[in-house]
């Protein structure tokens, strides 16, 4: 039986949230269901084995406070909604100006890895978690959401073990960094088709509303029609016995 996870890199999940929200208007300020998109990466990515896995973990910096900004989070008490997904805060959140935040945001890709991080601990979190697991033998392949190249070491020494490295990014507006992508053994986006399906739908307007929003000062109106995406069928997860 494959034993696959599902790492996440909050912060460049974040980053990449916002760089769609950019690049999409259609996208603009509407919330990523984590859940959804990882139930969506395991029905597009069946030839790497990604319907058959333990656990996916997002990691975020303890202190994060965008999360609510970016993702729609459900709670966790509610029966039948979280399957083998598991949210963990480690290391910290470094306090930066929203100046800062905005001037990184125009920085190119190839150098924002020299920037001064916003947190630190999670990679190494990332990282103990990942080796842990593949130096017991279980771990047949990590499921990687990032684009920073400090996980190339990383990803070294689990295919030493053994284990398929596959690098996830969240849309194609995202420019991967080129030496991370040639140590790992893929590189695959979420499908297109699905970003509707794993954002939170827009609001359909009634008429009136939709002449409400060219009048002076009324803001924040997002017109829309929801473009419904046929549903994956049931995934049958690998029961979980060991904690990360």
């Amino acid at each position: 039986m494959d034993q696959n996870y599902y790492f996440i890199d909050g912060s460049a999940l974040l980053a990449q949230v916002r760089t769609l929200w950019k690049k999409e208007p259609l996208f603009n300020w509407r919330r990523l269901n984590p859940l959804e998109f990882i139930r969506y990466l395991a029905y597009s990515l069946t030839e790497l084995g990604s319907t058959s896995y333990k656990r996916a973990v997002f990691y975020f910096p303890s202190g994060e406070r965008d999360l609510e900004t970016y993702l729609l989070m459900q709670a966790s008490i509610v029966p039948g909604i979280v399957r083998d997904v598991h949210f963990k805060y480690c290391g910290e959140k470094l306090d930066r100006s929203a100046s800062y935040e905005a001037w990184l945001e125009t920085v190119p890709p190839q150098w924002k890895d020299r920037c001064i991080k916003s947190e630190k601990g999670v990679d190494i979190e990332m990282c103990c978690d990942a080796l842990r697991l593949a130096s017991l033998g279980k771990m047949d392949r990590l499921f990687l959401l990032t684009n920073d190249r400090d996980f190339i070491p990383l990803c070294k020494t689990l295919k030493d073990f053994g284990v398929n490295v596959s690098l996830i990014h969240l849309s194609k507006f995202t420019n991967p960094n080129k030496l991370l992508v040639e140590e790992c053994d893929s590189y695959d986006l979420l499908p297109h088709s699905y970003l509707e399906t794993v954002f939170e739908k827009l609001v359909t307007l009634p008429e009136a509303s939709l002449e409400l929003q060219t009048m002076p000062g009324v803001t924040n109106v997002l017109p829309g029609e929801s473009m419904d995406s046929p549903a994956p069928p049931e995934i049958e997860m690998v029961p979980t016995e060991e904690n990360i």
